[in-house]
């Protein structure tokens, strides 16, 4: 049976506000009022002491008798709202007046957004975390009796809208001795927290670019995902925020953990098991949401990620799902099981690694990864796609419907067949047969049309790799957990990154006008060979690029237009600073005498100094017309090859703007050549011999 505790004075029993007569003074006044001594353990009524309390202020002079009460009350209530201050400490009197601002301590209204109290709203105290926050990034002092409502708080931090949101009521305020010197303490202490450790506790303690450096995504992305992680628990050691912030650290920097110990002034072990708890949780809460076959349907899918341009150049049913499939590498330390090195080196990379299969969308979204798979020639990407399909993998043949389309490179061409048998419409770029030295114009047409979406999974993999983790040699310790950093970072890239490739409405009108320029004939490549303009050297003229007024003037616009696509014109300067003569700055061309509208140029090729491509372009003053390059996808009118692209770039574009390609030979001029030897060994002997001599 519970105590019946009653009011010393007033007899009433109020559990819910008894207060423990300990003060002197109060015990004193207590057995006036009641006209007998009051022994130990008895409580007082919030009334009652309210009563008191009046009585006390009410005296025409502050006594220390008053001030010994008004400190201990003080302390009272501050060591309840604050637990890092003494009970036993008296605090002085509010008697410093300082030029600071501050907020009402009022317990009826919260003082970020003015809500009063009630039985629906329900106030707390502002914690001591809360209080140094708002000092340090507002220079607003907070009381330690005031209140605020639940949802201002995190983790006993003010949200950034409520930090932003909260407002000074006063200019000046009052403090006491103990006011101002557990202020500077905590403020002293958040520094040299903030300043010997990475706190993901604190969201004000990095900034937003921080966290993209540091994890990956924003500081709102990141609070966000560490609100789904339910199956993950605070510990003693580290809380939610910081597990997670472990992990992602380590995903994004790839720094070995006796840095990370650190930097997050932790163990090595207990580095480990963090990224072990938040992985496991991300791979429970997280990636199930935003990756595999099983978190997006079908029709969602083909809704959501599916482009125009790629519906309409290989796709004739609006409910056909466009995958682009691809492989992509994790490269491993060597393994001291010798088994496990064998089947894991590539004899391709000439380096042990493991292999995982990416599915992308047209736009970019990652649809799912599986894997690892070992890298030795039983597990190319062809043999891989066919184990996927026939130990259905996540149950990919229920998702997978008929007439969808699957677009991949040279690699898969042994699983062409197998992927038709299972229904699926596949496209790959076509490669050159033996003793074939360019593609046909129909082939490098239909190749151009490929990667004009295919380039999507390439750039996925890229995105992949900017967690460094997976971009470097992974430690034999996590090949475990190969798999799972992977899907993480891809259902991160899916959730944090917008799309790769716009849903863009043009990109109907670009597809009709591809298909229509893949059924024409090069027009310059048949004049060439018909002409022999391949051999003659008569029937040209050198020229030089200045002096050829009648080029038509281009925008970036038109040269998009004819290249019809981005990364010809970003390598068109990079072919034209290398075409430029380094002793007089000229662009060396030459005209056919016959034809003024049509010139010759020789691009050297950027992978090897044997190889010279040559190339032929038609104009009128109004556009270019036509063009033909000896490379092997040259003979293509789908757009044009970076060759061309340069040419066109530098005539069209670069002598009409102000834009510079940059000084040539900057970085061959940091790179010695070993074969550049002025004098021979004799002629060393010779000289030293001669100055012996002298």
């Amino acid at each position: 049976m519970a105590k019946d505790y009653k009011c010393a004075i007033c007899g009433k029993c109020r559990l819910k506000h008894k207060r423990p007569i300990i003060n002197p003074v109060l015990r004193k006044y207590a057995s006036k009022i009641t006209g007998r001594s009051i022994v130990e353990n008895e409580v007082i009524c919030s009334k009652c002491r309210s009563t008191f309390k009046r009585s006390i202020k009410a005296s025409t002079c502050t006594t220390q008798t008053s001030t010994s009460f008004e400190e201990t009350d003080e302390s009272d209530d501050d060591y309840v709202n604050d637990p890092n201050s003494c009970k036993n400490d008296i605090l002085s009197p509010k008697n410093i007046h300082l030029k600071i601002c501050s907020t009402h301590s009022s317990h009826k209204y919260c003082i970020v957004c003015k809500r009063k109290s009630s039985n629906r709203v329900k106030l707390c105290v502002v914690p001591l975390e809360a209080r140094t926050q708002a000092f340090i990034h507002k220079g607003i002092f907070i009381d330690s009796k005031a209140r605020c409502c639940s949802s201002h708080l995190q983790n006993h931090n003010l949200t950034q809208e409520s930090l932003f949101q909260i407002q000074a009521k006063y200019d000046r305020s009052y403090f006491n001795r103990t006011d101002i010197v557990t202020m500077l303490q905590n403020v002293r202490a958040t520094l040299l927290k903030q300043t010997t450790r990475l706190n993901f506790d604190k969201t004000s303690s990095l900034s937003n670019e921080d966290y993209y450096n540091m994890t990956g995504v924003s500081k709102e992305q990141f609070t966000d995902i560490a609100s789904r992680l339910s199956s993950l628990r605070n510990s003693s050691v580290r809380s939610v925020e910081a597990c997670l912030g472990i992990l992602l650290v380590k995903l994004r920097t790839g720094l070995p953990n006796t840095i990370l110990s650190t930097l997050f002034c932790l163990t090595k072990n207990q580095i480990q098991r963090s990224i072990h708890s938040a992985k496991n949780a991300m791979m429970a809460d997280y990636v199930p949401n935003h990756l595999g076959f099983q978190h997006i349907d079908h029709e969602t899918f083909v809704n959501s990620h599916n482009t125009p341009l790629a519906n309409n150049l290989f796709s004739n049913n609006e409910n056909s799902a466009i995958l682009v499939l691809d492989g992509t590498y994790i490269y491993i330390q060597k393994s001291s099981n010798y088994k496990f090195q064998r089947v894991c080196y590539s004899m391709h990379k000439h380096r042990p690694l493991v292999k995982m299969m990416v599915i992308v969308a047209s736009d970019g979204y990652i649809l799912n990864v599986l894997g690892p798979y070992r890298s030795d020639g039983k597990n190319n990407d062809a043999s891989i796609t066919k184990h996927i399909l026939r130990k259905n993998e996540e149950d990919i043949k229920h998702w997978v419907q008929e007439n969808d389309v699957a677009i991949v490179d040279r690699g898969f061409r042994d699983a062409i067949e197998f992927l038709a048998k299972h229904g699926l419409h596949v496209e790959m770029p076509t490669y050159l047969k033996k003793g074939q030295s360019q593609h046909t114009t129909e082939e490098a047409n239909l190749s151009r049309l490929v990667t004009k979406v295919r380039w999507v999974v390439d750039s996925a993999n890229g995105r992949i790799k900017h967690w460094r983790l997976l971009d470097k040699v992974l430690h034999n310790h996590y090949i475990t957990s190969i798999g799972d950093f992977v899907r993480i970072v891809c259902a991160i890239c899916n959730d944090c990154r917008p799309p790769l490739s716009k849903h863009n409405p043009d990109g109907i009108q670009l597809a009709q006008q591809m298909l229509e320029k893949s059924r024409q004939n090069n027009n310059i490549k048949t004049m060439v060979e018909e002409e022999n303009l391949m051999r003659k050297r008569t029937v040209y003229q050198t020229v030089n690029s200045f002096d050829l007024t009648d080029f038509p003037v281009l925008t970036l616009d038109d040269l998009r237009e004819l290249t019809m696509g981005i990364y010809q014109i970003k390598q068109a300067p990079l072919y034209t600073r290398e075409h430029l003569a380094e002793e007089s700055g000229l662009y060396e061309l030459h005209l056919v005498r016959d034809k003024p509208n049509l010139i010759r140029c020789k691009i050297q090729s950027r992978h090897t100094n044997s190889a010279v491509h040559t190339l032929w372009i038609e104009y009128n003053p109004d556009t270019v017309t036509g063009w033909y390059c000896t490379c092997k996808a040259g003979a293509r009118t789908v757009g044009c090859c970076a060759h061309i692209a340069s040419v066109i770039w530098f005539l069209g574009y670069q002598r009409y703007s102000l834009i510079k390609s940059g000084p040539s030979g900057g970085f061959l001029s940091s790179v010695m050549d070993a074969s550049d030897m002025p004098l021979t060994d004799s002629d060393s002997d010779s000289d030293t011999n001669e100055n012996v001599e002298e």
